[in-house]
């Protein structure tokens, strides 16, 4: 009887991630039957989701908070696809609201558990490792600093590098990508990226609109492209049309945006590695509801919020929280990067050093072995 896997993550993040670890199971093995809660690159990896993660995308103690009865719901949900399922293993990707009570679950029933993409426990959370040592057979990371941490807490880890190294490149030339956004001449180019959840894009769209129109005051020669996903486009193409500016939106060209731009402005996250490995000078930015800031500032622990400089071990690239994200200082901050070569050379020069510390490729493949390892 062919094995059976369940993924299940709760972002968009966590959707590339299960779409090219399945991909790669999948190649080891073409008879493993995988299910689980998942978007587009999932399903198109070959994972037959019952649940889509866009549904489930959440950031923010006070976002999350008004959400707990969808919350609930879909966690009753997925522990009767488990009971149904008898899955050999569960995958659990990032997302630790919800994907640490469902190990505790997955556990109980006697299914092996691998997590893949560590919560950031140690950011916040520490008392989340007693549940991980527990309840996971087998933590997979990808960020090279998280070993040394589950290793001191006994817990059994193996890092496989970041999966992102075998994707972020872009697929046309420079060319054919102004072309393809309406863009014509030689003018500089500012990719702008306001988040992947409905949240970010209601915090960050309207001071990067705003942001966008002090540069062009200044800047003349400068052309604009939010990156968008899919399921936000025609929201964010309206708040763009509404502003008056000349701005591109593409939820195809993401790589290519951000590779052929002279500066990004991205929302923490993701895409701030994805800026990192292509080597595009950027400012990160971000902005939660009040109520989740001022539960972050007593909890977290770590003096960044971005990726970038937490691999880098201090800061290579500018971050802006909360009231700080204002259009007039982020134009200002901007507008130094653009004219400023020697310190777009130094950011540039560290942004290769990130990119290093994340390993040559492979992640996934390396994943899928854990993965399979783990199978009866």
């Amino acid at each position: 009887m062919a094995g059976k896997i369940i993924i299940v993550t709760g972002e968009v993040s966590g959707d590339i991630y299960g779409g090219l670890l399945a991909g790669e199971i999948l190649k080891l093995d073409p008879a493993i039957r995988i299910t689980g809660v998942g978007g587009e690159r999932m399903r198109a990896a070959g994972v037959s989701t019952f649940l889509d993660s866009n549904d489930l995308s959440v950031v923010g103690f006070w976002e999350a908070l008004i959400r707990l009865g969808r919350l609930h719901k879909v966690l009753r949900t997925i522990k009767r696809h488990i009971n149904r399922e008898k899955p050999d293993l569960v995958v659990f990707i990032d997302y630790p609201g919800m994907n640490l009570r469902l190990a505790k679950y997955a556990k109980k029933q006697g299914i092996r558990v691998m997590y893949y993409v560590s919560p950031q426990v140690w950011a916040w959370g520490r008392n989340r490792i007693g549940i991980i040592k527990e309840n996971v057979d087998k933590m997979v990371v990808i960020l090279p600093f998280e070993v040394e941490f589950y290793k001191t807490e006994g817990v059994d880890v193996s890092y496989v590098g970041h999966p992102l190294i075998d994707i972020v490149k872009p697929q046309i030339t420079r060319e054919s990508f102004l072309e393809t956004m309406g863009f014509s001449g030689n003018g500089r180019l500012v990719t702008l990226m306001p988040g992947s959840r409905a949240q970010e894009i209601r915090n960050h769209m309207a001071p990067l609109i705003e942001t966008a129109r002090h540069l062009r005051d200044r800047f003349p020669d400068l052309r604009f492209v939010v990156v968008s996903l899919a399921a936000f486009r025609e929201i964010v193409t309206a708040k763009a049309e509404s502003s008056g500016l000349d701005i591109a939106v593409t939820s195809s060209y993401g790589y290519e945006a951000l590779k052929y731009s002279d500066l990004a402005i991205a929302c923490s996250g993701t895409a701030t590695l994805e800026a990192a490995l292509l080597a595009t000078p950027m400012i990160v930015i971000y902005k939660l509801a009040l109520f989740s800031w001022a539960l972050c500032k007593l909890i977290v622990k770590v003096p960044y919020i971005s990726l970038v400089n937490l691999i880098a071990g201090g800061q290579v690239v500018p971050e802006f929280i909360q009231s700080a994200v204002d259009p007039r200082m982020l134009a200002l901050e901007a507008g130094n990067i653009l004219t400023d070569d020697a310190k777009r050379a130094r950011m540039i020069e560290k942004l290769a050093e990130v990119r290093d510390k994340l390993g040559s490729g492979g992640a996934s493949a390396r994943a899928a072995e854990e993965a399979l390892s783990l199978m009866p």
